[in-house]
């Protein structure tokens, strides 16, 4: 993936790995950086909750490789489990970012 440090040296940089940091609580932050300025982007966080469902998606998305699995629920599973993530990330930000500008 290639970004641009928008908030530092405004060059493009190819993340070629994301690192992650416990920050407390059983939070963890995944992010990468800048090779040129060092500026540090968060990918995410993650909390136990976010992490089972993370979890459990991995093993929705193992039953595609079943040809004998009922695809159209899992993808329906797939789905429901994508969007309870999505809505958990973006409220673990929000609790933890909410007090920065």
């Amino acid at each position: 993936m290639i970004a641009n440090c928008d908030a530092g040296c405004n060059k493009l940089f190819d993340v070629d790995e994301f690192q992650s940091k416990r920050i407390g609580d059983g939070v963890e932050k995944v992010y990468f950086v800048c090779p040129h300025c060092q500026h540090e982007y968060v990918a995410f966080y993650t909390d136990v909750e976010i992490r089972d469902l993370q979890a459990r998606i991995r093993r929705v998305q193992k039953r595609f490789a079943n040809p004998r699995a009922d695809m159209v629920k899992a993808a329906a599973r797939e789905v429901e489990i994508s969007a309870q993530i999505k809505e958990k990330m973006d409220a673990l930000r929000a609790r933890i970012e909410g007090g920065q500008s």
